[in-house]
């Protein structure tokens, strides 16, 4: 289907409005959509790396005054002293529960506490505590507890090293950096938690969740945190809810625990789909302002066009009086009032020149229509354009109504049906054929002769000439002149018969002694005879193939073994210029049923021919190719080969291609087309100068007499049609 002027125009129009625009709308929400959500995601990494750095901070001031009082106590310091400066170091820190000296087995020596803190200032014995067990296992470095929970106040046991034989208990309150942690929010789902190594929380907005440690780990942010060194970010779905979550996390480096902050990812990018949702409408609004725009503009460009195309089909129906009417202002309007001029100078041209064409198309007619000769056109499927009078009555055309009808519609021949379907089908080929047109006791026969039209200019193809010659005059002739030398040659027979029977006597010394001398004279003689009464043989054998008086007698023959008989009796004269023959056949080539004798005749004379036209050292061969319907045989050799000229004519009779002079009476391949014909096979030549010639024949493989009496028959009655 053909795309219309306005629909392109408006596609272009449209495209070239909506399809930047859409490419940078859709760029511009994709880049403000990642900036945005860079933005969400860097505000989430921030805080959690602000509440590590508070958790650090947090940890890192208590670090600082507990080394500063274990310096202070390194000195010699009695026990009144030390407690002296354990309880100001709990005075100046509220977050610190309670400190204690113990010794290394795990007993409390001296302690100070913060009263709001701890309910039991009891001396304690530490041994069988976790963490206690773990510093005495490593005296020399600090060991720190896990969160745990008294009541709802998150607390840590810090053990420092105090010489050899003691060490600093440290409890202290994390309730302060809880309460920072818990109270940060994001919005209305958004908030930060704490995880210790092990990934169990133990800072949540949710206390209960942190009261009872629960496993966090099948947060993906949390698998993160555990393994991270830095802070980073995180898209993921929650394994429980399915909800999608933004967070961000960041490590407690001090205690290898993790904040987390996390949202919801609805919420966090709320921002970002209002924006895109916005800048969706506003693209969609800039697409139909644009196609409003470019409907309006191509409907401008093309109904100008439109009537253009109008006026020029009024013009091509030769109505040159169209004219087109549009005030553009532009160069459309010019186009218009140019295509109005070229319009008014075509209607004058049109009226000068119609005079001019009827006196062409006069004198024309009168040359055609003057010529004895039929003469036909034909356009190339074969629908008649011009016929002259002859023509007409060739084909009995009627007198109207024949233009632009196929031309087999007027034909009730066979051979002239097949003569123009030949015709039609190679209109390149330059086709000469003779057809019978002969009816009843009136004899009609014509040469066909056709050529393609071709326009000199333009080299268009625009039909075929078909030339149809009366030849019966020619053809009644050439008849007489065959009888006339059948006649003659059959009076000649007898009497050549008796001259070579009388030769025969002489040689044998019936009628006396001869001498050397006269014994080869009359050898002479006797060959001279002998290639006359061949010459005499086969026109008679020609006059009775074209005639269908030649009886066929037909057998089951193994024409391979035909082949081979006719090269064995070549052989001496394929010697004499060492020429090479071979036979190439099938193994499994069947035999057919033919006449054996004709059929050698046909090796025989093309063997002959080949060994004639072949140089020294050459090759002749016979080639036989099987196919369901017929059996191509070939007769090939590496002589000289045959101008294009003669191709077809070499199988006529008396002829032969000038120049060459072997000798021979140009009737051989003329017997060959006959007794191939004869059995209802064809016969042609293949050939160029310096190739050689390749002489091929058929013989349909279920040849049967009835086929052949049919074959006499028609044959026959051609002949017999009184003249």
């Amino acid at each position: 289907m053909r795309l219309k002027l306005f629909p392109k125009f408006l596609l272009i129009l449209t495209l070239l409005s909506v399809l930047p625009a859409l490419i940078v709308g859709i760029r511009t929400i994709r880049i403000n959509r990642e900036g945005m959500q860079a933005a969400i995601l860097e505000l989430h990494t921030h805080l959690a790396s602000s509440l590590a750095e508070n958790a650090q901070d947090y940890l890192g001031g208590i670090e600082r005054e507990i080394q500063y009082v274990i310096k202070m106590m390194g000195a010699r310091m009695d026990w009144t002293d030390r407690q002296s400066v354990i309880q100001s170091l709990l005075d100046t820190n509220e977050n610190l529960a309670s400190v204690s000296i113990v010794d290394k087995d795990g007993r409390e020596l001296l302690k100070a506490y913060n009263p709001q803190l701890e309910k039991d200032p009891r001396l304690l014995s530490r041994k069988g505590d976790e963490t206690f067990e773990t510093f005495t296992r490593n005296r020399s470095r600090s060991a720190i507890s896990g969160a745990y929970f008294i009541e709802d106040d998150p607390r840590i046991n810090i053990i420092y090293p105090l010489g050899e034989e003691h060490c600093l208990y440290v409890t202290v309150s994390l309730k302060t950096l809880w309460n920072k942690i818990t109270q940060t929010r994001i919005a209305s789902t958004g908030h930060a938690f704490m995880v210790n190594d092990k990934g169990a929380i133990i800072a949540h907005p949710q206390a209960e969740l942190a009261a009872k440690h629960s496993i966090a780990t099948d947060l993906p942010v949390v698998q993160q945190v555990m393994k991270a060194v830095t802070v980073g970010s995180s898209e993921y779905v929650h394994p429980k809810t399915g909800a999608a979550i933004v967070g961000a996390y960041a490590p407690v480096k001090a205690l290898s625990w993790g904040i987390i902050v996390q949202q919801d990812k609805k919420e966090a990018y709320m921002s970002v789909y209002q924006m895109r949702r916005q800048a969706t409408i506003l693209i969609v609004a800039s697409i139909l302002a644009a196609c409003t725009l470019a409907v309006i503009i191509a409907g401008g460009l093309t109904r100008p066009l439109m009537r253009l195309t109008q006026a020029a089909r009024h013009i091509a129906d030769r109505d040159f009086a169209a004219r087109v009417n549009v005030r553009t202002g532009d160069e459309l309007q010019d186009l218009a009032e140019t295509f109005n001029a070229m319009t008014a100078e075509l209607q004058r041209y049109d009226q000068m020149q119609v005079d001019k064409i009827v006196e062409e198309k006069t004198k024309t007619e009168s040359i055609i229509f003057s010529i004895a000769d039929g003469i036909l056109m034909t356009d190339s499927e074969g629908k008649l354009q011009l016929a002259n009078t002859p023509a007409k009555s060739i084909l009995s055309l009627p007198e109207n109504g024949w233009q632009n009808m196929p031309v087999w519609q007027f034909i009730n021949n066979d051979s002239l049906r097949l003569a123009f379907d030949e015709i039609i089908k190679e209109p390149g080929q330059d086709i000469s054929r003779e057809v019978d047109l002969s009816q009843n006791e009136l004899l009609r026969y014509y040469k066909l002769s056709s050529q393609e039209v071709i326009t000199p200019e333009k080299k268009e193809k625009i039909g075929v000439v078909t030339v149809m010659r009366n030849v019966t005059l020619e053809k009644e002739l050439e008849k007489m002149k065959d009888d006339f030398l059948h006649s003659i040659t059959h009076d000649l027979r007898n009497p050549m018969t008796s001259i070579r029977g009388f030769l025969k006597f002489l040689l044998d010394g019936v009628g006396g002694t001869v001498n050397e001398q006269q014994h080869k004279m009359l050898e002479t003689m006797d060959r001279a005879s002998n290639r006359l009464m061949g010459l005499i043989n086969d026109i008679l054998d020609i006059a009775k193939l074209e005639s269908g008086r030649m009886v066929l007698n037909l057998g089951l023959t193994d024409l391979r073994a035909v082949a081979k008989r006719t090269l064995e009796l070549a052989e001496g004269q394929a010697l004499k210029k060492s020429i090479q023959l071979a036979v190439e056949a099938p193994e499994n080539l069947p035999s057919i049923f033919c006449d054996a004798d004709l059929m050698d005749r046909v090796f025989t004379n093309l063997v002959g021919n080949a060994l004639k036209f072949t140089p020294e050292n050459g090759k002749v061969s016979i080639t036989f190719e099987d196919s369901p319907d017929m059996l191509r045989m070939a007769v090939v050799d590496t002589g000289e080969g045959i101008p294009p000229e003669y191709i077809d004519k070499v199988f006529d009779k008396f002829q032969q291609v000038t120049g060459q002079r072997k000798g021979g009476t140009g009737l051989g391949l003329t017997i060959c087309r006959h007794i191939t014909e004869a059995h209802m096979g064809k016969i042609w030549a293949e050939s160029a100068i310096g190739r050689g010639t390749k002489m091929v024949f058929t013989i349909p493989r279920n040849l049967t007499p009835d086929l052949i009496q049919v074959r006499l028959l028609k044959t026959t009655s051609n002949e017999t049609k009184p003249s």
